[in-house]
Order: structure tokens, then sequence, then C-alpha cells
């Protein structure tokens, strides 16, 4: 009887998840709900959230909301755990020095457990993906570090998301565009995660751009840019395979121009000597860089 319960408990959960992709939110109550029911069944009540970082293990303004969510549908949740308030952390110097290492091991986790009186330690990271920000939990056993609760979601980029994320999400029903400026993308372009730019993007007014061949060709890819600072073009080649992908880091933000070549097009001649039989792959354009975003456009 206990087990067809269970059995049902589970269902029942499973069902309320797929319906619970309607919003960023939702998704966080959803993914908080089953860490818990995780926990309730390794009998562990005593919990405390620490952190939610990015990829490269950041805390960020976006990983903070999250946890406090998450801390906030363990509270009151119906199984009554103990939670302890990560926000009274700084006042224990201990604590904040074992956290501030940057990771929590078997030993830091027995530390930890001892001196906020816990059970369990969840953690967690996300990364930013293409529409979604797919999101892990973790909870940790004070008394060896061993997971013994794990639950992962793609939470939805709307609205919400976009603002923590300090970009812009469109609301019209054709409107992908996740740019600063909201400019509109090429039908071949996209957004790659933004958390993998310079730190420093905006300080220097950069972005990045990337490639990714798609055809049948080795290519070349000169990329032309006229910036503030020198009044000179630039142009950069990269020689890469069907199939890879190659970036241009660390570019001034506006329009730049492209000229993308087969590999095996006469080296020797000059690219205005170039006739158009001596191609067998020729493809030109303009894109635009937008400042602290990394955008790839697929060569076909």
């Amino acid at each position: 009887m206990t087990r067809k319960i269970t059995l049902i408990s589970i269902m029942l959960f499973l069902t309320a998840l797929t319906y619970s992709q309607e919003s960023f939110k939702k998704s966080l109550e959803a993914i908080s709900k089953d860490l818990c029911f995780k926990m309730v069944e390794k009998g562990k009540k005593k919990v405390v959230v620490l952190f939610v970082t990015d990829i490269n293990k950041t805390q960020t303004t976006v990983g903070k909301y999250m946890a406090d969510v998450v801390s906030f549908y363990i509270v009151n949740n119906q199984s009554e755990f103990s939670v302890f308030d990560r926000e009274n952390l700084p006042g224990i110097a201990e604590a904040k020095k074992l956290i501030a290492e940057g990771y929590i091991d078997a030993n830091n986790a027995k530390q930890l457990g001892k001196i906020l009186f816990v059970e369990t330690i969840v953690v967690g990271n996300y990364t930013v993906l293409s529409a979604s920000l797919s999101l892990t939990l973790k909870a940790l056993d004070v008394n060896d570090g061993f997971v013994i609760a794990q639950s992962m979601i793609d939470l939805p980029i709307d609205q919400d998301a976009g603002a923590l994320l300090g970009i812009t999400v469109g609301t019209g029903d054709n409107n992908t565009n996740k740019g600063f400026n909201n400019r509109p993308l090429n039908s071949n372009e996209g957004y790659n995660n933004p958390e993998t730019v310079n730190k420093n993007c905006k300080e220097n007014n950069t972005g990045d751009y990337c490639f990714e061949n798609r055809s049948r060709y080795e290519l070349r890819i000169m990329l032309t840019q006229k910036t503030k600072k020198s009044p000179f073009y630039f142009s950069e080649i990269y020689i890469f395979r069907p199939n890879q992908t190659q970036c241009f880091y660390d570019l001034s933000v506006g329009p730049a121009s492209y000229d993308i070549l087969d590999k095996d097009t006469d080296e020797k001649k000059s690219y205005m000597q170039l006739l158009p039989n001596d191609y067998k792959y020729k493809a030109s354009g303009m894109v635009y860089i937008e400042q602290c975003k990394s955008k790839t456009c697929v060569i076909k």
C-alpha cells in the first residue's frame, strides 16, 4: 500500500512538473519541490541552501536570486524542513571562511554541518542556453559530503529571467531577440551563452562573434571592422573545417563586414584579383557586434 502511494505521489509530481514549465518562477518552484521530496525520502530535514553559481563557479545575481527562491520553497514545504538562514552566515566567521574557499568537499561539509547544526547542504549551478537556463541542484550529506539528492530542470528565459541576466526578451511571438539594443537577428544568427564573454565587456565596449561551418568546404573568414580607436580597417583570417566553429573575441561594438572563401582559393592572388571562377564557395555580408553579447552566424 505504501509503495502504491509513493508511486502515485511520483506520478502526480511529474504531472505537476510538466505543467509548471510556464514560467521561470514556476519552474524554480517545481525543482525545489522535487528536491524536497528526495530529501524527505533520505530522512534529511535540517537544511541550508548555500549558493547557486554559474558554469564557471562564479556567484552571480541570478544565482543568488535562485538560491533565495529555492530556500523559500523548502521553508514552506509541507514536510516542515528546518532551514538555516543563509543571510546569517556572515556573522559566523568560520562558516564564512569555509564557503569563501569556493567549493564544498567532504571535510568542509562536515565542519559546516557542525557549525550550522544541519544535516544537508544544498548547492547548485546553472548554465545559460539559447532559450533556457539549465539548473542543477544537489543536496550533500554533511557526514561524508556525498550527494544524496539531485534535481535538474531547464528554466525558460522569460522576461523575469531576462531582467536578472541583464538581457531584453521580446514579448512578440516572432521576437526572439535577447540583445541589449533590441536589434533584430538575421535568420542565420543566434545568441550564445553570455557568461562566456569577457567580464570587462561593458568597460571596453566589446562583444564576441562566431561562425559555424555547416558547408562541405574548409573555409577562410576575413572579418573587417573600423573602430573609433583606429582609423584603419583590420582583417582576421580563420581556417576551419566543416561542422567546426571559430570565434572572434573582444570585438568593438558596431558593424563589421565579413568575406568567406573556401580554403583552396588561390592564395597567391590578392582578394581583389580573384575572379568568380576562382571560388568553390564565396559569401559576404554585414554583422553587428553587440555589447557583452556572443553571437553565432551559421554558414550553410
